[in-house]
């Protein structure tokens, strides 16, 4: 709610009003719009303090820190002068006049029993690790991770040299609140919380005292980040891309669309052709049919072989940009075939409509790699096809989820089926009733919620049957999709016709068993808890943590594990479950 200005003679200068804004803790290009808005509204500033000034704007959050950064000794220093926050400054501007200085404007100093005797009691019930840390999509701090995370995802699209650690500030200060036992009310008490830095403070006490944050608004309200997030959504753009595109004066995917071909990479100009379908979220009722689609197509390539839907959608989320889906085989190395197995079959039910496939190019020199790369990057070496494929509109169709702890999973005999059967998202990998998961040796794993109905002989014998069909199917093939040869100009009219599916994004990855339950937890994530995890591993523990394993570093050895509740028993963590791991 706005406050209402009234006239105030205590808050007047019988002088005129002469700003100016310590620069401190302020962005550059924050503090340069702010000044320009103030001569656009003839609101007068100085660039240098002096004893003219009648008001110190600051971002800091008390007298005391705004005293360290001003030379209180100089004898042009203003004596008088009025410290008050940035909210002042903004609703100023709102006004186009100087505004009297309400009590909330002002910057106080902090008394000693709040700065000595804050109450700290909860403080241990949160640690410094977000990988030890629950984080459910559901908590009671949203108003404040929301606007944290506006400001993450603009320091992501500036892309200059400080904004990837400005980036990761923002989003280890929303895990922190994510996973607060309690609703924030003051930031008094995030006293002794790590990851809460003094700029975090200022946007929170802002939203508390204000119902928003000045810094948060001026971004969301910004045609230059709405721009960005605009261009970004299209498939294959990063901010490079965009803001080349905001240089050339485009204003719209309409101005980008009409611009004719501005790339020879085919991911762009489908991403163009189709924005519409792929900026719209995939549900979880698309994920269910999809996932249960790709079982029944894997059950006809390899009876064994495990698929699992990972991503938002196993942390629990309804909705989600694209669908991703983990494949191993229990049998070591035959897995090597069945991806591209797989998209012939996608390729015959004609829901294939564009990708790319990469090979597998892990070696073990890369698990031992000790450097920074693993932390930062999310990248890592299996094979994959990672594209886009028709959903038919029937995947939409609304179903009454069950649980997706307490279901049973029944194959179709066809794919004709789907429309009749209601699929679910597993949070733990699901196989069908005769599967089991089988460690490297091929022993039964400890951790293993599913047993063989068929005897040994018979397992035997399926595994020797898949392993010589791999072998004889293993050489390269270039497979021709239907779609693959498309002109721009196909692309849009295909986009533009008259036709029963969505377009969706896809991505589909096929793991080594061996290394099946860290390919698990990485794709699973969620990034931050990945990022996380990797860094407590190597910074605690001494090893190095990637999707392919866990290297201990002192020891020079692998540390195997045939479940996802062993990958953290390695790492001296309690097991989070998928849906605690939304940081």
């Amino acid at each position: 709610m706005t406050a209402e200005y009234k006239h105030d003679k205590h808050n007047e200068f019988a002088k005129p009003a002469v700003l100016y804004i310590l620069p401190h803790k302020f962005q550059k290009k924050r503090l340069m719009d702010m000044k320009q808005s103030m001569l656009n509204k003839k609101i007068i500033f100085l660039n240098e303090l002096d004893s003219k000034v009648t008001h110190i704007v600051t971002e800091c959050l008390s007298y005391e820190q705004a005293m360290k950064f001003l030379d209180v000794d100089k004898a042009e220093f203003p004596k008088n002068a009025l410290i008050v926050s940035t909210s002042w400054l903004v609703e100023c501007l709102k006004h186009s006049k100087v505004l009297p200085v309400l009590e909330c404007h002002r910057i106080k100093k902090v008394e000693k029993k709040d700065a000595y005797h804050v109450d700290t009691s909860n403080v241990s019930e949160v640690s410094d690790w977000a990988c030890k840390r629950g984080a459910t999509l559901t908590h009671c701090n949203e108003k404040f991770t929301e606007a944290l995370e506006l400001l993450q995802n603009h320091a992501e699209l500036r892309n200059e040299a400080s904004d990837y650690s400005r980036a990761l500030a923002f989003r280890r200060a929303s895990c922190v609140l994510k996973s607060l036992p309690f609703a924030l009310t003051d930031v008094q008490q995030l006293i002794g919380y790590k990851d809460i830095g003094e700029h975090v403070r200022k946007v929170l006490a802002d939203i508390l005292d204000y119902g928003s944050s000045p810094e948060v608004e001026e971004i969301r309200n910004s045609e230059w980040f709405h721009k960005m997030k605009l261009f970004t959504n299209v498939f294959g753009v990063g901010p490079a891309i965009a803001k080349s595109w905001i240089d050339k004066g485009w204003q719209s995917i309409a101005d980008v669309r009409l611009a004719g071909s501005i790339s020879k990479d085919w991911r762009i100009s489908w991403g163009l052709a189709f924005y519409e379908d792929l900026l719209t979220p995939v549900t979880v009722q698309e994920a269910e049919a999809f996932e249960t689609l790709i079982r029944t197509e894997m059950k006809k390539i390899s009876p064994l072989s495990i698929v699992t839907v990972t991503g938002g959608f196993r942390r629990g989320k309804s909705n989600g940009h694209d669908i991703d889906i983990l494949m191993t085989h229990p049998d070591e190395g035959a897995e090597s075939n069945i991806l591209s197995k797989l998209m012939g079959a996608l390729n015959k039910c004609d829901l294939v409509l564009k990708g790319y496939f990469t090979k597998n190019t892990f070696s073990s020199e890369m698990l031992s790699d000790d450097s920074k790369k693993g932390l930062r990057s999310h990248f890592d070496h299996f094979e994959k096809w990672i594209g886009i494929c028709k959903f038919p509109k029937s995947f939409q169709t609304d179903r009454k989820l069950q649980s997706v702890r307490d279901s049973s999973t029944t194959l179709p005999e066809s794919a004709q089926q789907l429309s009749h059967y209601s699929g679910t998202i597993q949070h733990q990998d699901v196989l069908p009733s005769e599967h089991v998961n089988i460690s490297a040796d091929n022993t039964m794993s400890p951790c293993s919620k599913h047993t063989f109905k068929t005897d040994d002989k018979q397992k035997s014998l399926t595994l020797k049957r898949e392993r010589t069909e791999m072998l004889e199917d293993s050489s390269p093939k270039s497979k021709r999709f239907k779609y693959e040869d498309l002109s721009e100009k196909e692309v849009i009219s295909l986009a533009n016709s008259d036709r029963n599916w969505t377009a969706r994004r896809v991505d589909l990855i096929v793991s080594p068993y061996s290394q099946y339950y860290y390919a698990l937890v990485g794709w699973t994530g969620s990034k931050h808890f990945n990022r996380d995890i990797r860094l407590y591993a190597q910074k605690v523990l001494g090893l190095r943590l990637t999707s392919h394993g866990l290297f201990d570093m002192k020891k020079g050895e692998a540390l195997p594990a045939s479940c996802e509740e062993e990958v953290f028993r390695h790492l001296q963590l309690p097991y989070r479950d998928p849906t605690e791991r939304n940081c």
